[in-house]
């Protein structure tokens, strides 16, 4: 790194670590510091502006007051310019005469008057008529016919004794025209002692000066007011809000705590359910289902000892009532009972319920889903139980309701979330029109949402329908 990027590194640094400084500051000290800047700059170019103004309009209205009460007396003595290249002595001498008497003298420090060629046809030092000189801008100007003025210009050889006066002055550049043609025949240079003027000035311009800067600081007073309120408002309105926000955070973390208890109770009472209904199932299975089973085998050894005919029309309803009722109690067992869930991935699951239902249905059910990924990791036993349940009632309902259509059952995981989906080409529904009044569907939502999942239908008229279920993705075991 060079030693000028080095040094701009530094300064860059520098200025970040003021910036991070200030950004610590109340708003109306961050504008005291700025505005105080902002305001001092603007006043000083105000100030300028107008003591500028003011010292060019006083000293131009004072050189054409001069100019005219100087021109009074000049102009006639110097119309012999207009035809002569020079004035006579008798004409030179009544201009000393006129200019040594007060109260001229007194504040007339010299003159002179210029030919076009830079020749000074008149000058209060005798030693300098007849002599040229380059002419000067302001000289130009007044050739031009513009009246000039300024204070203390003088760098000009011709200029010495104007030089040695020791008294601010007021150098004049005035055009004399012709009497008779009106054209610029001369320029009159004349230096007034500018002594009372400058102190005029000085006292203008401190006026002008304190104006601005009383204006100014009431200015910024009344702006340093008003931010400075402001301020405090926000201060007041932010202490207000972080306050909220902090009973809003504590709120919201009772709510988060709460919401985890309810959900994990809700998952509780799911796992408590699945093993009240498997032991509801072993109980018929070894209750009612073997005395069925046991009254049936009886009944062959009653027939015998009365010595009733195994045709007999009333022996066959009865044995058919048995058989009815012992399918009809293993079929509930069956339903009441899940496959063993623990351990298993939502693949498995999805597998295990697909294949229940293909056995009890005699239907083929299209798989679309894969083993890898989130869909390969076992998954704690509530959501095991949620996905079966889901993925179970799903077919039944397109089983019951879509006879004969097309089933499939698919699952992905992406944006940290597994989606399964049970969809048919059946006829469908409007769910907004028949609403979730059944069993099944509405207990399939409460039990999505307890574990923290979602729960869409998506069907219409002629449309089929897709029962949707979405649930974190990760839900390790």
């Amino acid at each position: 790194m060079t030693q000028a990027q080095l040094v701009r590194t530094r300064g860059w640094g520098a200025l970040c670590a003021l910036r991070r400084r200030l950004g610590g500051w109340p708003l109306h000290h961050r504008f005291a510091l700025a505005g105080s800047v902002v305001t001092l700059v603007g006043m000083a170019i105000i100030g300028t502006i107008v003591s500028g103004s003011i010292t060019s309009g006083v000293v131009r209205n004072s050189a054409i007051s001069s100019a005219v009460y100087m021109e009074s007396f000049i102009a006639p003595l110097s119309q012999e310019l207009a035809v002569a290249g020079s004035l006579s002595p008798q004409t030179i001498g009544r201009m000393d005469a006129i200019l040594g008497r007060e109260p001229l003298s007194e504040r007339v420090i010299s003159v002179k008057i210029w030919r076009r060629d830079g020749l000074l046809a008149f000058s209060s030092e005798a030693d300098l008529i007849g002599r040229r000189f380059p002419p000067s801008g302001e000289l130009l100007q007044a050739w031009a016919g513009q009246l000039n003025a300024s204070f203390d210009e003088l760098d000009g050889a011709e200029s010495l004794r104007e030089q040695q006066s020791g008294v601010p002055l007021l150098e004049v550049y005035n055009p004399i025209h012709s009497i008779l043609t009106g054209e610029i025949i001369a320029v009159a240079e004349f230096y007034l002692d500018a002594s009372e003027l400058q102190q005029d000035l000085r006292r203008a311009e401190m006026r002008a000066w304190a104006v601005v800067a009383l204006v100014t600081a009431a200015t910024f007073l009344a702006l340093f007011g008003i931010v400075r309120a402001g301020s405090r408002t926000i201060a007041d309105q932010t202490r207000r809000l972080t306050t909220q926000l902090e009973e809003l955070a504590r709120i919201s973390s009772q709510n988060e705590a709460l919401r985890k208890r309810v959900q994990g109770a809700s998952q509780r009472v799911s796992e408590t359910n699945e093993r009240y209904m498997r032991r509801v199932s072993a109980e018929l299975h070894d209750g009612p289902a073997q005395a069925l089973a046991l009254a049936s085998l009886r009944l062959d050894a009653v027939m015998r000892r009365a010595g009733i005919a195994c045709d007999d029309p009333e022996v066959g309803r009865l044995r058919d009532c048995l058989d009815e009722a012992l399918r009809d109690v293993r079929a509930l067992c069956s339903g009441l009972t899940l496959p063993e869930l623990d351990g298993r991935s939502v693949a498995e699951t999805l597998d295990l319920a697909i294949r229940a239902h293909e056995r009890r249905a005699g239907v083929d059910v299209e798989r679309g889903f894969d083993r890898t990924g989130a869909l390969g990791v076992a998954v704690r036993h509530p959501y095991a139980i949620c996905i079966y349940r889901f993925v179970q009632e799903g077919l039944m309902n397109a089983f019951r309701h879509a006879p004969g259509a097309a089933v499939g059952v698919s699952a992905d995981s992406r944006d940290g979330q597994v989606a399964i989906r049970v969809a048919d080409d059946g006829p469908g529904f409007d769910p907004a029109a028949r609403g979730l009044t059944g069993l099944g569907l509405s207990g399939l939502r409460e039990r999505v949402e307890s574990i923290g999942g979602s729960f869409e239908i998506d069907s219409a008229p002629g449309a089929g329908t897709r029962l949707i279920m979405t649930l974190p993705a990760a839900v390790p075991q």
